[in-house]
Formats: C-alpha cells, structure tokens, sequence
C-alpha cells in the first residue's frame, strides 16, 4: 500500500514552509530595523576607550584601601651646562636619595635618574622644579603614564626630558622624586562598608517583600488552580442572596464589630498582661465556635438556632480577639525602644497600627461574609422545595438585586479612575452572557447530550449576548469620553440615602445591572448551578495577570510618591509583584499535582476542605518551600533596579555611583550583589536536596 502524499499535497507543503520561512525573515528584518540595531556604533574608537574604561574599572572594585607613607629624595639640575659647572657630589645614605646622569642639560635632553633606598615595588614619579617653585611633573621616557613602579630593592632607573622653559639658562633646578608606599595591611574602604550597610538592607528589604507575600499567595493559588475551581458549583438562589446580603452586612459590621474591635483594641492597649490573657481567651474561644459550627450545624437543614448562634459569636470573638492583638503590638511598640526588643517592639508596633486602621474594615468583611452565611444556610432548604414558577420568579427578584449591586460597585469604583471605568461594561457583558444561551436552550433546543454544534452555537450566542451588553453599557454610560479625554465620569448627586451619597452615573449602573441580573435570573432559577468556581478562576488569573504585567519599578515610582523614597516603597513594590508571580506560579504547581490522592478521598466521602488539607497540601508544600527561595533570590536582584527610582536598598547607592562616573565604587555594589545572589542560591539548593 502506498502511504507517501500525492505530489500536489507535497508540493503544496513545500511552498507552505517556504512562504513561512520569507515571513519569518521579514518579521525579522523588520524587527532588526525597529530596534535601531547599528553594528557600526560600537567599533567607533571613542566608544571602545570609554566602554573600555568603563569595564575595568567595573571589574577593579574599590573593596580595600590602605595606609600610604610618602617618601621624598632631590637632586640639583642645571640648565644649559655653563663652562665653570662642576656636579655636586653624591653623597650615599640609608635614606631615599637620587643620583641624576648628567647634572646639567638643556632642553629636551633627555637624563637618567636613578633612585636608592626606596620602599620595593611601590609607585613613584618625578617632579620637575622650577627655579621660580613651579612644580611640574615629568613623564618618564617610555611610560604610559605618569608613574612607575620601583624594583624589588626599592631602587629604579628611569628617564626623562629636560623641559624647555623660556629664560633659565645657567638656573638651577630640582628634580624630585615622590614615592608613594603601603604602611600596615590592607582594610576595607569606606565604600565598602557602604555597600555592607545597602546590601544587608537589600536582603532583609526582599525578605520582608517575600514573608509578606507567601500567605496572599497561597491563599489565591487555590482560586487559581483550574482542576480545583471548575468543579465546585452551587445552587443559583442561594449565591444571589448571599451576595445581596453583602452590603447589608458590610454595614452592619463596620457600625457593630468594628466598634467592638477599636473597643478591645484600646482595651489591649492599657491592659497589658491581662490584655493578652484575655485576647488568648477570645482565640481559644474562636477555635472552639469554629470547631463547633465546623461539626453538624454547618449547613444543618432549616433553621438552626445554634447555627445562627455560633456564627455571630464567632465573628464577635474573632474581631474582639484581632482588636486586643492590635492593642497589645501598640504597647509592646510603645514600651520597648531600645535594643533587641526595641526591634521586637518596632515591628508589633506596626503591626498593631495597622490592625488599628483596619479594624473597622475587617470588622466590615467579617460581618458581611457572616451575615450571608447566615443568609444562605437558613434559606437552603426553603430554596429547594419551591415550585418552578416561584423558582424564576425568585431568581429575577434576587438576580435583579445582585446585579444592582455588583455594577453599582464597579460604577463606584470607576469613578477614581479614567479607564477603571471599563470595568462596569465588562461586568454587565459577563451578566449578559448567559441570557441568549438560556434562550436558546429553554425555547428552541434542549438536548440531554449536547453535541459539538450545539456547544459552538451556545458559545457564539454567549459571546454575541456579552458584546451587545458591553456596547449598550459603553454608549449609555458614556464611557468613551472618559478613555478618549482622560476625565472622570460626572459626579452627580442623584439622591442621599443614610447618608449615602448615590451619584447619577451610578444610579444609571445599577438600573442596567438591575435588568442583566433580572433576565438572567429570571432565565435560570434560584435551582441552577451556578459555576462559581469557573467565575472565581477567571478572576483571580485576571488579577494575577494584571499585577504580573507591571514591572515592580513602575510600582516602586507609585509607592515612592505615597511613602517617600527609602525601603519600606521598595518593600511594597515588591511584595505586591511577588504576590502575582507566586500566586501564578503555586496556582501551576496545583494543576500538576497528583489526582490519585484527590480522587481516593473523595471515595471515602470528605469534604472540599478535607480533601485540600489532606491531598493537596502534602503535595505542594515542597515546591512551594522552592519557589518562595527562588523569589526572594529574584527579590534580591530586582531590589536592585528598585533602588534606581528611590526604593532604597543597593540600588539607590548603585545608582548615585553610576551617576558620579565612580565605577569602582560601583564594581564594589555588583561585586556585593553577585556574591549574595550565589550565596542564596547555594542555599536553596541545599534546602532542596536536604528537605524537598
């Protein structure tokens, strides 16, 4: 049988890779042209001495200086040789003394000096001394530079010229030697422990940035693992209250916790001992509330009383707990100074600072995710056993809520910025993508196994529901002047609420989310699944996307404006950047992991949390011991570029040298910088190979 291809689909191929191959040239070529590269720059001569220069003095590192003692010996010299000169005799000594052959000359003769008694293979130049006391050195005859170097002995013979100057026949003239030699050994120059100073704060500053980035990005690597996320769906109804009730919460929180947290906040404060006795309570009696509404009254079915009780208990114990930890870190701040626990205290210092300024916030958080807990575990069952009719009803009520809610939020939040303006548009065209499939499968094709052609068609109509969304968002809310002219949208009060200010172009969102989520809900009932978890993956890879694709310097200029220039801006940038690198880079080694374990667990009837602690997290912790080393070697060489725009660290040193044209003080920061890097990676793969 034959298998070759005909000769036209040969043929064909053939002139497929050749039509390849000239775009690739032309690509190519074009890229060659854009990036300006010119061969014939590099070989200018000026630019080879100064890249020349510039590299050895780099490579000539400023890291030891020593003590110099200057030795001094002269001998007469007349100019012109009069006919009654005699040479004065040479007398020796176990001191640096010169003899000059001949002693007498003219101009642009040249006369050998030797020298005695000199310190060995020391740097040494000859000065040449007018009659007048005008100093001038001499050149020696041969060298490159103005200085030799004297012998083993500490002797030399070196030559130079007489110089012409006008007017001193028959003066007498001195030629001096200058010797410059080491005294006592070598010990590190002042740039050097500079650069010991920066390159300790260099580490510590990437230490810092990576400790603070590794819990945020654990913690969204599971929303980013798609083998984790696109499973997990839940009931439709019970999402859409939950999600209604958020802001309700919120509130609540901020007025109630918030204030209990600033109470046990100022109680930690004064209380001292007592204070922590009592926050070690309240923890122990979170733990428990949690233990307890982790048992048989999670998602009990109706109403639950103890249900309810545990949750609120456990959102006041845990805020209280949080304030008292907060008070405690200021007086512990506020007490120790000095010294080793000054250093303690500095640090629970700051961190009860900012617990204290995010107290109210949290307390918010906390009482808005409690409040929809409570919400969906007391409705669940109720949900369940409505009728179908009531199903859709309840479902375009809710959904008309929920959508109000969620483009008013986006509509808020693009009212600080031109472009976050995009983001109302992009949330009602994400609403709006499920309507026209929904359409389509209740009126006009239901299939139990849905074929290829009937998923591409889903696809388009969803696809074509979300740009007839995103269009008709973008024209009503006049979104194009703000990404043409760079303005805001208006700010205009449209009415006042609890005193709430509810601007018209937020009112204007909210109407349109109002009618997107009352569709949509209306289509799919408080019955459906709703894939959260596919929604939570596409976030949180958005988010991470978005943060990896500014460069940590940008961030530094930003976080320089808002803190000033010197570390703690270098620590911000950095630990924002490495919260997206690991997250994507954790988030990865989750979709590699080993399935079995996942699937024996399952088997056995545990839970979503228990299958993560018990068959993932065995799985990653060693990577992940491995990438946080890698990034805090990455963290130290990136705080390098950081120090450039004021983010303090080597960098800013490294920057002020380059900028002086003092290399080898800069060769010394590179220097320091290489063997620190070296040093971490040595390190970590020691960790490995012993621990992973």
């Amino acid at each position: 049988m034959n298998t070759n291809p005909p000769r036209s689909r040969s043929a064909l191929r053939r002139l497929l890779l050749l039509l390849a191959a000239a775009a690739i040239l032309v690509i190519f070529s074009y890229g060659w042209t854009v990036t300006r590269i010119d061969l014939s720059v590099p070989q200018e001569p000026q630019r080879q001495r100064n890249v020349g220069n510039a590299l050895r003095e780099l490579l000539s590192p400023n890291v030891f200086t020593q003590d110099y003692e200057v030795l001094t010996a002269t001998a007469p010299f007349t100019i012109g040789c009069p006919d009654a000169f005699e040479a004065s005799p040479v007398v020796a000594s176990d001191q640096p003394y010169i003899v000059v052959e001949p002693a007498c000359g003219r101009a642009n003769e040249v006369v050998t000096v030797r020298g005695y008694n000199f310190a060995a293979n020391g740097l040494a130049r000859v000065n040449w001394i007018a009659a007048d006391g005008e100093r001038r050195v001499r050149r020696v005859v041969g060298a490159s530079g103005d200085n030799f170097i004297t012998d083993g002995s500490g002797g030399f013979v070196v030559q130079v010229e007489v110089p012409r100057i006008r007017g001193s026949a028959g003066q007498t003239h001195t030629i001096e030697v200058q010797g410059r030699f080491p005294v006592g050994l070598p010990r590190f120059s002042d740039t050097t422990g500079l650069v010991i100073e920066k390159m300790v704060e260099t580490i510590f500053l990437a230490l810092i940035a990576t400790a603070v980035s590794i819990l945020p990005s654990a913690i969204l690597s599971f929303f980013a693992a798609q083998n984790l996320m696109h499973p997990v769906r839940t009931p439709l109804g019970g999402l859409l209250l939950s999600f209604t009730l958020l802001p309700l919460g919120w509130l609540l929180g901020t007025l109630l916790l918030g204030q209990i947290g600033l109470l046990a906040l100022n109680v930690g404060r004064l209380s001292g001992v007592s204070g922590a006795t009592t926050a070690g309570l309240l923890l122990l009696g979170a733990v428990v509330s949690t233990r307890k509404l982790g048992g048989n009254a999670v998602m009990p079915p109706g109403f639950n009383p103890r249900a309810l009780l545990n949750a609120v208990l456990f959102a006041v114990i845990a805020t209280a707990a949080l304030g008292l930890i907060g008070g405690l870190g200021l007086l512990f701040g506020s007490t120790f100074r000095d010294g080793l626990l000054g250093y303690v205290g500095a640090l629970l210092g700051s961190l009860g600072s900012l617990i204290e300024l995010a107290i109210v916030p949290i307390g918010g958080i906390i009482g808005a995710f409690t409040l929809a807990s409570i919400g969906s575990t007391l409705t669940r069952q109720a949900l369940k056993h409505t009728s179908a009719a009531m199903s859709h009803v309840l479902g375009g009520i809710l959904g008309a809520l929920a959508g109000m809610i969620l483009l008013g939020l986006t509509a808020s939040i693009g009212l600080t910025a031109a472009w976050l303006s995009l983001l109302t548009p992009v949330a009602a065209a994400g609403m709006a993508s499920a309507i026209l499939p929904l359409l389509y499968r209740r009126f006009v094709h239901r299939p139990e196994n849905p074929t290829t052609t009937d998923r591409a068609i889903r696809t388009v109509l969803s696809w074509s529901g979300a740009a007839a969304a995103f269009v008709v968002a973008f024209l009503l809310l006049n979104v194009r002047q703000a990404l043409v002219e760079g303005a805001l949208p208006p700010q205009t009060v449209a009415f006042e609420a609890l005193g709430i200010k509810f601007y018209a172009y937020v009112v204007q969102a909210m109407l349109i989310g109002a009618v997107l989520g009352g569709v949509a809900g209306a289509m799919a009932g408080t019955k459906a699944n709703f894939p959260i978890g596919s929604v939570l993956y596409t976030v949180t890879r958005t988010l991470l996307n978005a943060l990896r694709s500014i460069e940590p310097l940008i961030m530094g200029l930003v976080f320089v404006i808002w803190v000033g220039i010197g570390p703690f801006a270098g620590v911000l940038a950095l630990a924002l950047h490495s919260v997206a690198s690991l997250g994507k880079l954790y988030s990865e080694q989750i979709e590699n992991i080993d399935a079995g374990p996942i699937e024996a667990l399952q088997s056995t009837g545990a839970n979503r949390l228990q299958t993560i602690m018990y068959a993932v997290v065995p799985q990653i912790i060693p990577p992940y011991i491995a990438f946080t080393m890698y990034r805090w070697d990455i963290n130290v060489r990136m705080s390098t570029i950081i120090g450039f725009v004021g983010g303090g660290g080597i960098g800013f040193l490294l920057q002020q040298q380059i900028n002086l044209l003092r290399y080898r003080d800069a060769g010394v920061a590179v220097l320091a910088i290489a063997i620190v890097v070296s040093i971490l990676d040595y390190a970590s793969a020691s960790i490995r190979e012993r621990y992973i």
